[in-house]
């Protein structure tokens, strides 16, 4: 949005202020065409980079890593279980057929219903669909794993009222107990190497200037470039408060090419600041619109 735009929302939504701007931003023509007078400059502040909290603040994050995972089946198969148990009831799918009758008036067409008739469908005698492949092709988890789950939890016959939904609803679960176990597991560790290239990232990557589009840029003063270049009504909103606040000393919008290894990819972290309160601390924060974690690529769930 330009500079200046503001939406009031009643009360109840107010927050959902920032995710409102950026479905509307979608839809501007600037959002997918750039003009060449709102691009500029956007120079590095050399003395920020060379200057003791930014120094502090690379050392503790410039480190490449690698990662594994680590996580117990069995919690695993007791918290699907508590979460299979919780779901919906799956019922019977009911085909409801409504009869009536058009007539073409002066006014436009008119519909008179006639009559109602609503059917429950029984599974048949056709083959059902192999669970436990399904649901491994799904999560990637081992058939005795499964098979603990579906009989711990005693939903299975739910299965033979609508496979397909019970299969999808089972599938949910299963992927968001493990994506929670995933995330709580994951353990970095220092890439050893002797080549020092490829166990740190370089500071000479932070170009001394780089082309930027302005309608999507806040100017910024804590911060190792003169503005901060935002992807959401949300980070900018991020951005601006981490400007105000007396206890932050520096953060920085992490370049796309600072990544982190991940068991789903490479992951490219949002923020690194250093917030002091008595003692330098340095973070690295993911802004998101929402807190549920299944809306969340698994990398950025921590």
């Amino acid at each position: 949005m330009r500079p200046g735009f503001s939406l009031k929302l009643p009360s109840p939504h107010h927050d959902l202020r920032p995710a409102v701007i950026d479905l509307l931003s979608a839809y501007q023509i600037e959002s997918h065409i750039r003009r060449e007078r709102d691009d500029g400059p956007n120079r590095l502040k050399k003395e920020v980079v060379l200057g003791p909290e930014f120094q502090a603040l690379w050392d503790h994050i410039k480190p490449r890593t690698t990662y594994r995972v680590e996580f117990d089946t069995d919690e695993l198969v007791r918290r699907a279980v508590g979460g299979i148990k919780q779901m919906e009831p799956i019922r019977r799918p009911i085909v409801r057929v409504t009869t009536g009758r058009l007539a073409v008036a002066k006014g436009g067409v008119v519909a008179t219903g006639a009559a109602v008739a609503q059917e429950d469908i029984a599974l048949s005698a056709t083959p059902v669909p192999d669970l436990l492949a399904y649901l491994q092709n799904e999560t990637e988890l081992t058939r005795s794993t499964l098979t603990r789950v579906l009989i711990e939890s005693g939903r299975l016959g739910d299965f033979f009222n609508d496979p397909q939904r019970f299969l999808d609803a089972v599938a949910a679960v299963l992927r968001y107990e493990l994506h929670r176990l995933l995330v709580d597991g994951i353990k970095y560790e220092r890439v050893n190497s002797d080549a020092r290239s490829e166990t740190e990232w370089e500071m000479l990557l932070f170009k001394n200037e780089e082309l930027i589009n302005y309608l999507a840029a806040l100017q910024v003063s804590k911060s190792v470039y003169e503005y901060v270049v935002y992807d959401s009504e949300i980070e900018r909103e991020f951005a601006r408060r981490l400007d105000e606040r007396d206890d932050i000393k520096l953060f920085v919008k992490l370049p796309t090419w600072f990544k982190i290894d991940t068991p789903l990819g490479e992951y490219n972290p949002d923020w690194a600041l250093v917030k002091d309160d008595g003692r330098a601390v340095y973070l690295v924060r993911e802004t998101k619109g929402t807190r549920d974690i299944m809306k969340l690529r698994t990398s950025e769930a921590d």
